[in-house]
């Protein structure tokens, strides 16, 4: 991935270790880059209503990758 992809909105579909499934979870860059270093453990993302959510990478089972918006 190159660095303006980090700028792009990427929308996933996330199952939690609860079995919960998130849809349409829009995060600024990609999860990977932003999960990205040993001190990060949680991330700011929204939901598909517009509500932030704050997830520890260490809820994260599943993260499938379904559009990059501009």
């Amino acid at each position: 991935m190159n660095k303006k992809d980090n700028k792009k909105v990427h929308i996933y579909h996330i199952t939690l270790t609860n079995g919960e499934l998130l849809q349409n979870i829009r995060i600024e860059g990609s999860l990977e880059w932003n999960l990205s270093g040993i001190a990060v453990n949680l991330i700011a993302v929204e939901d598909a209503d517009g509500k932030k959510v704050v997830l520890s990478k260490y809820q994260i089972v599943k993260a499938e990758l379904v559009s990059i918006e501009d």
